[in-house]
C-alpha cells in the first residue's frame, strides 16, 4: 500500500464503543429498485453485496418510515412488518465483507408524490410546494407529526430485528425533517414552528423516539447517525444556515447521535457568500471537535481525495458515485493498485457492476454517469 494513504486503513472507535477498521464507507444511493410491494429486490440484493468491501460504515438508500411519504416509484419501506425477511437479507449482504450495516429512514415530506401514496397528496409542515410545478402539500395536524415521530420508531425497531447494526435518520436533502429546520418551507404558528428552537423539535423528536426505540428491542452496540446538509439550498428564499446548523448540531450531540453525515456535493464547499476562509467541514469538525464520529461526502473520487477530506476534519469519508463506477475501489487502494481504479465507466463494464436496471436508467439519463467509449 502506498504510505500516503495508510491514514484510510486506520481504526476508529464510535462514541458507544464500536470499533470500524478503516475511516471508509458507502454514502446512500436510491437504487429505485425494490419490487413493487417495497420489499428489497433480487437487483437490490446484487447490488448492496458486491459493495460490500468499500468500507466499514454502509449506509443504505433511504427507506420510507411512512405511507405517506414514499418519495419516489420503488423506493424500499420501512412502514410495515411485511419488509423484515427482505430487509434480513439486505443486512445479511452488506454486512457479508465485515461492515456495519446502517438503514437510512426517511419521510419525503413535500417532496412525496402523489401517484403512490393512497390518499393521493403530500403532506409537510406547512403548505408551500416544491416548485411552480409541484403539487402543494397539505399541512401536517399535531397528531399526525406526532404519529409520524412514532412511524420513525418502528421503522428503527424493524431494523433491529432485520439485524442492521444502525440507523441514519435522513434529515438533508429537503425532505421532511429538514422541511421542518427551514423557515421557507415551515411556517407554522404551533409548538413545530417559527422560532428556530421550535423548527428544531421535530428532528430532536424524531432522534429521541430512536434513541428510546434503541433502548427497548436493542442494546449500546446499536450505532445512530443523522445525516444533514448544513445550508439550505435555495436560490430564491433565504433559508436556515451554517450558524443555525450549528446549534442543530450542538443538540444532536447532547441527544445522543454516535455519528454526525454531512451532505455535501463537494467536500471542499465554503458557507454560501463566504469568498475565502474555511470550508463547511471544517467549521463542523472545529465545532465537534471529537465528541462524535463526523462523516463526510462529497465529490471523493481518489484516494487523495479521501485522504484530504480526512485533513479538512472528517473522520470517516464515504463514497456515492465512485462506488458506482468501481466497487473494487477500496481493495485497489489496499493494495497498491489505485492506479487501476477506474474514473469512468467503460463501455466494457456496462452490465458488469451489478448495478440494478431501474437505477442504470435513470443515471445515464441524467448524464450522473458518463460511459467512455473504451
Amino acid at each position: 500500500m502506498n504510505p500516503l494513504y495508510k491514514e484510510l486503513f486506520k481504526e476508529i472507535t464510535l462514541p458507544n464503543g464500536i470499533v470500524l477498521n478503516d475511516r471508509l464507507g458507502v454514502a446512500p444511493m436510491t437504487t429505485y429498485s425494490g419490487n413493487e410491494d417495497g420489499t428489497v429486490s433480487d437487483e437490490e440484493l446484487m447490488y448492496y453485496n458486491r459493495r460490500a468491501g468499500l468500507g466499514s460504515l454502509y449506509i443504505s438508500a433511504c427507506i420510507a418510515v411512512s405511507e405517506n411519504g414514499l418519495a419516489f416509484p420503488n423506493q424500499f419501506i420501512g412502514f410495515d412488518d411485511s419488509a423484515i425477511p427482505r430487509l434480513t437479507q439486505m443486512a445479511k449482504e452488506m454486512k457479508a465483507k465485515g461492515s456495519k450495516a446502517i438503514l437510512q429512514i426517511q419521510h419525503g415530506g413535500r417532496q412525496g408524490q402523489p401517484a403512490l401514496i393512497k390518499a393521493n397528496e403530500t403532506v409537510a409542515p406547512s403548505a408551500v410546494p416544491a416548485g411552480p410545478e409541484k403539487p402543494i402539500p397539505r399541512e401536517l395536524t399535531n397528531q399526525e407529526i406526532e404519529a409520524i415521530i412514532e412511524d420513525f420508531g418502528e421503522t428503527t425497531r424493524r431494523a433491529i430485528e432485520a439485524g442492521f447494526d444502525g440507523v441514519e435518520i435522513h434529515g438533508a436533502n429537503t425532505y421532511l425533517i429538514q422541511q421542518f429546520v427551514s423557515s421557507v418551507t415551515n411556517l407554522r404558528e404551533d409548538q413545530w414552528g417559527g422560532s428556530l428552537e421550535n423548527r428544531l423539535k421535530f428532528p430532536l423528536a424524531v432522534l429521541k423516539k430512536v434513541q428510546d426505540t434503541v433502548a427497548k428491542y436493542a442494546n449500546e452496540q446499536f450505532i445512530v447517525g443523522y445525516r444533514l446538509s448544513p445550508e439550505e439550498n435555495n436560490e430564491t428564499s433565504v433559508g436556515y444556515t451554517i450558524e443555525e446548523t450549528k446549534i442543530l448540531v450542538e443538540k444532536l450531540i447532547q441527544g445522543g447521535i454516535h455519528y454526525l453525515h454531512v451532505s455535501l456535493f463537494e467536500f471542499k464547499k465554503a458557507p454560501k457568500g463566504a469568498e475565502q476562509g474555511d470550508s463547511i467541514v471544517r467549521i463542523l469538525a472545529d465545532q465537534i471537535n471529537g465528541r462524535i464520529t463526523f462523516v463526510a461526502v462529497g465529490s471523493i473520487k481518489t484516494p487523495e481525495d479521501a485522504v484530504t477530506a480526512l485533513a479538512e476534519g472528517a473522520d470517516i469519508v464515504v463514497i456515492g458515485r465512485q462506488a458506482l463506477i468501481d466497487p473494487e475501489w477500496t481493495d485497489k487502494v489496499r493494495q497498491g493498485k489505485e492506479q487501476e481504479i477506474h474514473p469512468a465507466i467503460t463501455q466494457q463494464m456496462v452490465g458488469k457492476l451489478d448495478i440494478p436496471q431501474n437505477m442504470w436508467n435513470l443515471i445515464t439519463s441524467y448524464g450522473m454517469i458518463k460511459v467512455a467509449e473504451s
